[in-house]
């Protein structure tokens, strides 16, 4: 019998063959944390507590500050320094400043095929663009610092076979919200999502990041993509390692299947308060809105910011609304900034803003009671924009656009 992509890849980490169902002590190729309160801030004292002075194989574990940053208050300022301390005495390397850390790892080449990585945060399985296997592991980072070890249960694979092409105004994530649609948001729950077919070959790296990143709200433990020539293309420059392409094998065993026809894909709302309710751009049209927000791990890359402009260039969004754009990464905010996206974006009405998680969780760019946002942040549950008595709609950055450019939801297909 053969072996999904995950098996694969938790087979190669533990250096004997394992199955869905098997559960084992693995070591992670890397341990990812961030500035979280309750997280790093702790860690030290967790360890303390343990006997453990020391990470035995610093190497294998990355922190990032990408939260608060920069810090509104001495609160969140110390946890900051206690990241940056526990850091700098344990040897890890440390990302500040360079932007929300799901994207910098991924630009900076720590990740290639194959490699197995834990973090607390469930959007680490946007790493499966690249077809690693990254699994949220929620308060077992500690496990990992304490031993190197982690114990985790091989998950079973749904694979999602995507056909045919997106039409013009249409994205990734309708795709996604359209698998939670028709399968469920419990559709693929405990399991990983297999990825493959020739309409995910066509889609970009940044179309096949946000597929990953949304793993969660299907269910499931991670996602990974079968990998081609725009994999090696994107780690040409970047590869810390060398890596092959993890092939799952044409007799693998698979709990699900489905076949998903991108040309039968619309564009869709995710109306609060939950992840789980997509809706039709239909059930909502017309509504008012006041705010869009585009840029969080799971939307704030160049293809983002060019459907944006595929709606705007040239427009302005309507009076008294507001669009925030804020890129993934240092290094997308660059070239934005040198292809003259970033002075477009600002001619069409948008504000501009650091790369940084704080506008997807409320930090930054708050909402009062009654309005209505449109966002690509990672969740629509009430006070995630900081108001509870907000409301936060789901959508793409071309849904956003065009909603904006009206001034009340629209099809952004009526655009163009």
């Amino acid at each position: 019998m053969g072996q999904t992509i995950i098996e694969k890849i938790l087979s190669q980490n533990l250096g004997r063959i394992v199955r869905a169902g098997d559960e084992a002590l693995f070591e992670p190729d890397l341990t990812l944390a961030y500035d979280y309160p309750g997280y790093i801030d702790s860690y030290e004292r967790q360890m303390e507590e343990l006997g453990i002075p020391m990470v035995k194989k610093p190497e294998k574990f990355l922190f990032f500050i990408d939260h608060f940053n920069p810090a509104g208050d001495t609160t969140h300022r110390e946890v900051h320094v206690k990241t940056r301390n526990f850091a700098k005495r344990c040897g890890i390397r440390l990302f500040e400043n360079a932007g929300i850390g799901h994207q910098v790892i991924m630009e900076k080449g720590y990740v290639v095929p194959g490699m197995m990585l834990i973090h607390f945060d469930g959007h680490v399985s946007m790493l499966g663009a690249l077809g690693a296997g990254a699994i949220s592991v929620r308060n077992a980072v500690i496990e990992a610092l304490a031993t190197n070890q982690v114990s985790i249960m091989v998950p079973g694979t749904l694979r999602v076979n995507l056909t045919g092409r997106l039409e013009r105004g249409v994205t990734a994530r309708d795709v996604f919200h359209t698998l939670v649609q028709r399968l469920g948001p419990s559709g693929a729950c405990a399991l990983c999502i297999e990825f493959g077919g020739e309409g995910l070959l066509a889609m970009s790296m940044d179309d096949r990041m946000v597929l990953c990143n949304q793993a969660m709200f299907l269910s499931a433990v991670t996602a990974v993509c079968e990998q081609d020539e725009k994999v090696d293309a994107f780690l040409r420059d970047t590869a810390q390692r060398p890596y092959s392409h993890v092939v799952p094998d044409k007799d693998a065993c698979y709990d699900k299947e489905y076949t998903l026809d991108l040309a039968t894909v619309s564009p869709v709302l995710i109306a609060p308060p939950s992840s789980a309710n997509t809706a039709a751009i239909a059930d909502y049209e017309g509504m008012r809105v006041d705010v869009g927000y585009v840029g969080s791990c799971a939307s704030g890359r160049i293809t983002d910011f060019a459907q944006v402009l595929d709606v705007l260039e040239g427009r302005h969004i309507a009076s008294e609304t507001r669009l925030y754009a804020v890129p993934s990464s240092v290094q997308l905010q660059k070239e934005l900034a040198a292809n003259g996206m970033m002075g477009k974006l600002i001619d069409a009405g948008a504000c501009l803003y650091y790369p940084s998680c704080d506008f997807c969780f409320g930090m930054l760019g708050t909402m009062t009671a009654g309005e209505v946002a449109l966002s690509t942040g990672t969740l629509n549950i009430p006070g995630r924009m900081g108001c509870t008595k907000a409301d936060i709609y789901t959508a793409s950055p071309y849904t956003i656009a065009a909603s904006l450019l009206k001034g009340k939801i629209t099809d952004p297909r009526t655009v163009f």
